[in-house]
């Protein structure tokens, strides 16, 4: 992959990881459990996972030397899957 693809990867996995600590942090502030704002907040952490692990498996296979720096956050995600 050329830098400009690796960078544009990387800083897409960067996001989508503050966004899932985002949602973790809404869902643990959300009182109602039954409320559809609660449904709706997993249904999308569980979408943003699923869009890191595949960022992930690409760079793992694109990049293997870039991919280390996200190693462990890949194995927790797969563990969670």
């Amino acid at each position: 992959m050329k830098s400009e693809s690796i960078d544009i990867l990387k800083s897409e996995i960067d996001y989508k990881l503050g966004r899932i600590e985002f949602f973790k942090e809404r869902l643990g502030l959300l009182e109602n459990k039954e409320d559809r704002e609660y449904d709706q907040s997993v249904r999308r952490l569980a979408k943003l996972k699923e869009e890191v692990r595949n960022l992930l498996q690409i760079m793992k296979f694109e990049e293997a030397i870039e991919f280390n720096e996200y190693k462990e956050i890949f194995e927790k995600l797969k563990a969670n899957a």
